[in-house]
């Protein structure tokens, strides 16, 4: 009984240490990653649009449901492997040069736009960069966005299925990271 409460103790103070440094680091930030493809844009954009067909390409997602046009522009749920539901939709889409897509859920511990720049790269390759725009309000999510997955993460899992896919071994670039620091109205790191 001693040993449990000792770590029932242990795991509240960590979580409680957690919080505490997720309180302090900025809440938005915006990181930038790039890949070289050898697609053309055009087929870039074709993938990356087929919002239904993501499940046979990136990793951990089970499933992509449509949902109702948002605005004139289409709005999908991702179904993760462990059953998580989370809504998207695209905000612009100017093919085959610029996409931009956001959360659409509500009540979630960040709100986030993505835009997808495609660049002509010689006559059949691609230069693909994603700007990542968020703001994450949980404290215990900013933690583990900072610590954990990296700002650039969740990009590089995307761009790396993305060249698996394209049967190209390239890898992301980090371009930039800016966080929003309260104190000094932001930070390049």
């Amino acid at each position: 009984m001693t040993t449990l409460l000792f770590l029932a103790g242990f795991v509240l103070l960590a979580l409680g240490v957690l919080v505490v440094v997720g309180m302090r680091l900025p809440k938005t930030h915006r990181a930038a990653s790039r890949i070289r493809l050898p697609a053309t844009p055009e087929r870039v954009w074709e993938i990356i649009t087929d919002f239904e067909g993501f499940p046979r390409w990136r990793p951990g997602l089970a499933a992509v449901d449509r949902a109702p046009d948002v605005d004139g522009f289409p709005s999908w749920d991702e179904v993760c492997a462990m059953g998580a539901k989370v809504r998207f939709r695209v905000l612009e889409a100017v093919p085959p040069r610029r996409l931009v897509t956001c959360l659409a859920g509500e009540h979630l511990p960040l709100r986030g736009v993505w835009v997808y720049d495609l660049q002509a790269d010689g006559d059949a390759g691609t230069v693909l960069t994603i700007t990542e725009r968020d703001s994450i309000f949980h404290p215990a999510f900013r933690f583990f966005v900072r610590y954990v997955l990296s700002y650039h993460g969740v990009m590089d899992v995307f761009l790396l299925a993305l060249a698996r896919h394209l049967d190209s071994p390239a890898t992301p670039e980090h371009l930039s990271l800016r966080v929003e620091d309260p104190d000094s109205g932001g930070a390049e790191a």
